[in-house]
């Protein structure tokens, strides 16, 4: 391995799918590679390649890697425990009972449902929406689907 290209090379096996694409454009520039083979070969536009290596030869590799980390929580990891006991201690809970609970504790709403579906599943509650009634209990609808099956 060639040792001016070793931190490129480490990024190419342990890095996620799109750092490994930048340090793969960036080593093929750097090798002598015609920035249209390096764009055709990694299946990249000929601007990403000399985007990604402007970057590594300013920054290094670390500029290769991904700088997003996402959003901190709403709620501190203490408080998202908090929540979770107090969701486990219900014997049924409803989404609406759950936002309005982090809305007067923690004044926290989150504008998804599927933040509350999560907090659910993680004190091992799964939300599944009600039927008005079991199809399985109309003796009609029974022997019909038997006749069609």
């Amino acid at each position: 391995m060639n040792k001016r290209y070793e931190d490129l090379e480490k990024l190419m096996s342990t890095g996620e799918a799109r750092e490994v694409k930048r340090a793969m454009a960036v080593r093929m520039s750097l090798l002598g590679f015609v920035r249209a083979e390096a764009a055709l070969a990694c299946c990249i536009s000929v601007q990403f390649v000399d985007k990604w290596k402007a970057i590594y030869l300013a920054s290094g590799v670390e500029g290769l890697k991904l700088a997003y980390k996402g959003s901190p929580g709403y709620l501190k990891p203490r408080e998202r425990e908090d929540v979770i006991n107090w969701i486990q201690e219900k014997k049924t809970i409803t989404i609406e009972e759950l936002k309005r609970y982090l809305k007067e504790e923690y004044d926290v709403f989150y504008s998804s449902n599927t933040s509350y579906t999560k907090l659910l599943e993680e004190a091992n509650l799964s939300y599944k929406k009600t039927h008005k009634e079991n199809s399985a209990k109309d003796e009609v609808k029974v022997e019909a689907k038997k006749k069609r099956d």
